[in-house]
């Protein structure tokens, strides 16, 4: 016969079967949405009963216009409403100073209508995790075109199937991002080496850029890691905040949408 103790004892570890095997199931279950606008293309994903639902389009000028109709798209291919979505992650950058904005402004009116948890996700991370995805390199140094004279980079490891910062993100001249690779013995990727200063070095992978379906495997491992926060603690990634941009408020056909 058990005593009380016993009798509670295995009640308890009963207990904390049934919670971990719910837990679980919601990490796996759990429906996500990732936008991007970084760059010249407009992106959305949606993860969604561990399957992808992806759009990507060349929009150089026209983030504001497309993003949304995109995201109605993209979830209704795989009959969510945004209701029913869990989180919403971001390209938070560094890239287009107008198209973080906008994918911002996009993410903080979703998650503020929906009350949904947010996770930015370093637009060079993307770039990185595209490089793995496509090679065996165990390192990768991303380097994205900034303009102005100017590139963005970051230095990343595989880790598994993900990819991981190994250092700060910067930017600066491209003399200054050479510098940076000595003894760095990985890759390159990254629509920053299609600068004439990269040209004698190996530009394979110069085509990557940031994109929401590269970006969902960091997404999915932030949100079974708890990563996921209010949209005020989620703020878009600039590295260089001196410059004068188009404001936001100059785009009243997106911000009447959100």
């Amino acid at each position: 016969m058990l005593n009380r103790g016993d009798y509670y004892g295995r009640r308890w570890v009963k207990f904390l079967g049934i919670l971990r095997a719910h837990f679980q199931w919601y990490l796996i279950m759990a429906s996500l949405l990732v936008i991007d606008a970084s760059s010249s293309l407009c992106s959305v994903a949606v993860w969604h009963e561990e399957k992808l639902f992806a759009l990507t389009e060349e929009q150089p000028r026209r983030h504001a216009q497309r993003l949304l109709p995109m995201i109605d798209e993209a979830l209704s291919d795989c009959g969510l409403t945004a209701a029913q979505l869990d989180g919403i992650a971001y390209g938070c950058g560094p890239g287009s100073f107008t198209g973080i904005r906008i994918a911002a402004s996009v993410t903080q009116g979703i998650a503020l209508a929906l009350d949904l948890p947010v996770k930015g996700i370093s637009s060079l991370q993307a770039v990185a995790q595209a490089a793995f995805s496509a090679s065996s390199a165990n390192e990768v140094m991303a380097i994205m075109d900034a303009h102005m004279g100017e590139v963005f980079w970051g230095h990343f490891q595989r880790d598994g199937k993900l990819s991981r910062a190994l250092a700060a993100e910067q930017v600066g001249s491209p003399d200054a991002c050479i510098s940076d690779m000595t003894n760095f013995n990985g890759i390159l990727a990254g629509d920053g080496l299609q600068l004439p200063v990269f040209a004698e070095l190996d530009a394979e992978l110069a085509m990557l850029r940031p994109e929401a379906r590269m970006m969902v495997p960091l997404v999915i491992d932030a949100w079974d890691k708890g990563l996921f926060t209010d949209a005020e603690n989620q703020q878009p990634v600039y590295l260089r905040n001196s410059v004068a941009w188009k404001k936001l408020d100059e785009q009243p056909s997106l911000l009447k949408r959100i």
